[in-house]
């Protein structure tokens, strides 16, 4: 199975109006080293690190509109399920870096750890590649539903991009609207 397809199809792809931006921040990470996934054994890595950036953009929207953030731990399990990967490989993978923190009674908690410190260096690694204000813009645009302002459709990552770009006045206004929501991307995005 083609590991980037899959994780296209089988996460990305779950919310039609966010590919674009998964694709975008993907394919930076991506270009960055950060996730491997033409490489044998990254599967783990590579599942984790998606749904790293899914509760990235559900923290987002939480903070924006009050909606429920879901953390994906069990979407997580069945991803990595339907590549065959078990539990048991999980977890080693987990014991195998030491930032992830363990706990030898439940394996549920290290696999949730696992997934909340990948979140965090996750977010650490976009911050790296984008500036605190891109990412407002990139996760509001793609995010944001009131037909009034903005209503178009994006054929791809480019017209996304390009979009995002000739309303730079309009998003700052919007920045000014929420700084609390700022203020967590500047600040990490800890979810």
């Amino acid at each position: 199975m083609d590991l980037a397809n899959y994780i296209h199809e089988a996460i990305f792809e779950e919310k039609d109006k966010y590919v674009y931006l998964y694709e975008l921040l993907w394919d930076n990470l991506e270009e960055d080293g950060f996730v491997v996934t033409d490489e044998e054994d990254n599967e783990i890595d590579a599942v984790f690190k998606a749904y790293a950036i899914q509760n990235i953009i559900g923290e987002f929207v939480y903070r924006m509109y009050d909606e429920v953030n879901e953390t994906g731990f069990e979407d997580v399990l069945e991803a990595l399920g339907t590549l065959g990967i078990s539990i048991d490989q999980i977890v080693d993978y987990c014991y195998e870096d030491p930032e992830i923190d363990t706990d030898d009674e439940d394996d549920e908690i290290t696999v949730k750890n696992a997934l909340d410190y990948l979140t965090e260096a996750t977010a650490d690694k976009l911050l790296e590649l984008f500036s605190a204000d891109d990412l407002f813009d990139y996760l509001f645009c793609a995010t944001y539903d009131f037909e009034q302002d903005f209503t178009f459709a994006f054929e791809d990552v480019d017209e996304f991009q390009a979009f995002v770009d000739s309303n730079t006045e309009r998003l700052d206004a919007y920045k000014e609207e929420y700084p609390a929501v700022m203020s967590w991307i500047e600040q990490g995005m800890i979810v």
